[in-house]
C-alpha cells in the first residue's frame, strides 16, 4: 500500500494558527481523515467502510450468533439503517439471513463464501492502514495508545447507557 500523504493525516493549520487541542476536535479530525483514506482503499474491492464493518463483527461472533439487532448495537446505529445494509449486503451477495429459530422477531447474519472473501481482503487493507497510521509510534506507545483509546471508548459506552436509562 502507498504511505499516505502527509496532508491526509496531519493536524494542519488554521491561518498559521496551531487547532484546537480539544478531544472532539482531535477524534474527530482523526476519524474522518482516517475514514476517507480507509474509504478510497476499500472501494478497490468493492466494499464500503460500513460493509466491512458490518463482515468484521460477524466475523468476531461464532457462524449464527449474530443478528440484526446486535449489529446495530455494535455498529451504534439504529434497526431501520441495519435493516438497509443488510439488505444492500444480501444484494450483493456477501451475507444471507435467517430468521431466529428461538425467536421469529430476529434474523441472524452469515457470512457468505465471498463476504468471507471481502472480509479478508478488507482487513488486509485496514490492518496496513492501521499499521502505517500508527507508524509514528513505537510498539510500546502503540500498545499504550490502544489501551487508553480502549478505556475511553468503554467510558464514553457507559456513559451512553447510563443516559439512555
Amino acid at each position: 500500500m502507498p504511505k499516505l500523504k502527509s496532508h491526509h493525516l496531519s493536524m494542519g493549520t488554521d491561518r498559521g494558527k496551531t487547532r484546537s487541542k480539544n478531544l472532539p476536535p482531535l477524534l474527530r479530525e482523526c476519524w474522518n481523515k482516517l475514514n476517507r483514506a480507509f474509504m478510497h482503499r476499500v472501494k478497490t474491492i468493492g466494499l464500503t467502510p460500513d460493509q466491512y464493518t458490518a463482515l468484521r463483527w460477524i466475523h468476531e461472533f461464532p457462524k449464527g450468533k449474530i443478528s440484526q439487532t446486535n449489529l446495530a448495537e455494535l455498529m451504534s446505529t439504529d434497526s431501520n439503517n441495519i435493516a438497509g445494509l443488510m439488505r444492500r449486503m444480501e444484494k450483493l451477495k456477501l451475507i444471507w439471513r435467517e430468521t431466529n429459530l428461538m425467536d421469529k422477531r430476529k434474523k441472524n447474519i452469515f457470512t457468505t463464501l465471498f463476504g468471507t472473501s471481502q472480509f479478508t481482503k478488507g482487513k488486509s487493507i485496514a490492518d496496513n492502514l492501521e499499521n502505517e497510521v500508527l507508524s509514528c509510534l513505537n510498539p510500546k506507545e502503540k500498545t499504550h495508545f490502544l489501551i487508553l483509546l480502549s478505556q475511553l471508548a468503554k467510558e464514553i459506552n457507559s456513559q451512553r447507557k447510563e443516559l439512555a436509562r
